[in-house]
């Protein structure tokens, strides 16, 4: 971990000249915060980048340009329904350029009138819904109360979509639970196998990563002191999401230093066996994003909780402290997320680009996601990945989380995002390791298949749990780009649909803690 010489002395000025300079997110290098302070008047952050380094291309970028007036008019709608408490309303979702508003039965007045003053600026359509939102959540309610008392956790995840079309469980095994049967609205049980997401076969002699640095990687050891052989990833830059710097930025790799059980978020590779195992029992994640205490201007990062409370230690892959464990943070467990005090201070940027990356952009606040919704995800192992799309099902109402500790939380109101998977084995904008037959993987993760060794290629890997997930705004004030939430859990359980995760939107986090704000441009402080 390096320390940022004199960034808090000089980001204000740096930030107010963005403020006023910028009409995108800039793009920042975690090296260039380190030099002496410029001239006030002057930018100070590169022009923003639309590939390589941060992991976003042109046509991306423009698709959430475009989301941009839709998502406001879908918030404006959705909150105005929801805080008059209109009956009948399911959701809200953007579809094919159009605002879908969900609605069960006739829209009152007042929700009509909101949804005639937004269909001006934006296309809007009313679709009729079997079910309310309200419905719908007292039933998954029900359900998930009769669940605790019977002790069954067969079910994952109970959630129900923005259509109002009804509830569906996740289910694990082959029975159905009783808590599922007779309930006032129809529920669909998922047992379906995931999509079929088996890379090519790669050969099984040791692995190097490409690019720089092009180390062959560093030694680990067993519990008993045997050699593990090479690390798949080798060295990394400095600084960079292996190695942050404090103040802390969003984005980068943590380690619960106090875990009980390991979540294969970080892997070895024998030299002479060819052997892949995990490097070592403990939870590998991803930093989150900075928040800001109000009132007290206290800096904090927002986690995933199934990495642990803010009384554990994490630390860095080399071991470094990232965090100052205490007890004095009350921790929300049915949100899914949790706070930690990071050492030093954070800063109000969030890494980009691969697992190797230097680069990020500024935090410019955060704001509830919405159905259809292009984001981006940033996460520690596999790097930034920008095709994902908030999906259907947005009140989830249970999931039962693993955490470090190996038990679980029940974790409630999360949201479900979808990946969009790529055909072949990387990912271009991924400059990471590959093996020795020169086929390229795009995360720290091999897998072993029978005799055959295979590459990681599903967009998120275990160490990505805590990622933030987020949006790119193409103009306007916004000095940065805007949070939706963080991403908690693979959607069905290690390893099952791989393509699906749930993330809790950045509304449930502020209400889980009212106390804290995004951590940006505008009141980070020196």
């Amino acid at each position: 971990m390096k320390q940022r010489v004199g960034t808090r002395q000089w980001l204000t000025a740096a930030c107010l000249a963005a403020a006023i300079l910028a009409v995108q997110p800039a793009s920042v290098h975690a090296e260039e915060k380190r030099e002496p302070a410029p001239e006030p008047t002057k930018p100070v952050a590169q022009a923003p980048r639309e590939s390589g380094d941060n992991s976003i291309t042109p046509a991306q970028r423009a698709r959430m340009a475009s989301e941009e007036p839709l998502v406001k008019a879908a918030l404006r709608i959705r909150t105005a329904a929801q805080k008059a408490k209109a009956a009948g309303f399911a959701g809200v979702a953007l579809r094919d350029g159009t605002v879908t508003v969900y609605w069960k039965g006739p829209v009152p007045a007042a929700s009509q009138k909101t949804i005639d003053q937004e269909s001006a600026k934006v296309p809007v359509v009313v679709q009729p819904a079997a079910h309310s939102a309200e419905e719908l959540a007292k039933a998954a309610d029900e359900i998930g109360r009769t669940l605790r008392a019977s002790g069954d956790r067969s079910v994952v995840s109970i959630g129900y979509p923005v259509t109002g079309s009804g509830i569906t469980a996740t289910v694990t095994g082959a029975k159905t639970p009783a808590a599922l049967a007779n309930t006032p609205v129809p529920v669909t049980v998922n047992r379906t196998a995931p999509k079929s997401v088996k890379p090519a076969s790669q050969g099984s002699a040791p692995g190097r990563r490409t690019g720089s640095p092009a180390s062959a990687g560093t030694a680990g050891t067993t519990a008993t002191g045997d050699s593990m052989g090479t690390l798949a990833f080798g060295d990394w830059p400095h600084p960079s999401r292996q190695d942050d710097t404090v103040p802390a930025w969003g984005g980068a790799h943590i380690i619960n230093s106090n875990a009980t059980g390991g979540n294969q978020g970080w892997q070895i590779r024998d030299d002479e066996t060819s052997e892949v195992r995990p490097a070592d029992d403990k939870w590998h994640c991803t930093s989150g994003f900075p928040v800001i205490v109000n009132g007290s201007g206290q800096e904090l990062m927002v986690q995933a909780l199934g990495c642990g409370g803010p009384q554990r230690a994490f630390v860095e892959p080399n071991g470094e402290p990232v965090n100052v464990p205490t007890s004095s943070i009350t921790v929300d467990a049915s949100s899914g997320v949790s706070l930690t005090v990071p050492v030093g201070g954070a800063e109000p940027y969030l890494y980009g680009g691969d697992a190797w990356a230097q680069t990020g952009w500024q935090i410019g606040g955060w704001e509830a996601p919405v159905t259809g919704q292009t984001v981006c995800v940033s996460a520690a192992e596999t790097g930034t990945f920008c095709d994902v799309t908030i999906g259907d099902e947005v009140d989830s109402e249970t999931a039962f989380i693993p955490t470090s500790q190996g038990d679980s939380n029940e974790t409630h109101n999360m949201t479900n995002l979808y990946t969009h998977p790529h055909d072949g084995p990387v990912w271009s904008d991924r400059r990471v390791y590959k093996l020795a037959d020169g086929s390229v993987c795009n995360a720290f993760d091999f897998f072993k298949e029978e005799d055959e060794e295979h590459c990681w290629r599903v967009p998120f890997a275990p160490g990505d749990m805590g990622a933030a997930v987020y949006t790119m705004p193409a103009t306007g004030t916004t000095t940065g780009v805007i949070i939706k939430g963080i991403l908690v859990h693979h959607h069905d359980g290690y390893l099952q649909n791989p393509l699906n995760y749930h993330m809790v939107g950045a509304d449930r986090i502020s209400a889980a803690y009212p106390y804290i704000s995004p951590l940006t441009s505008r009141n980070d402080r020196p």
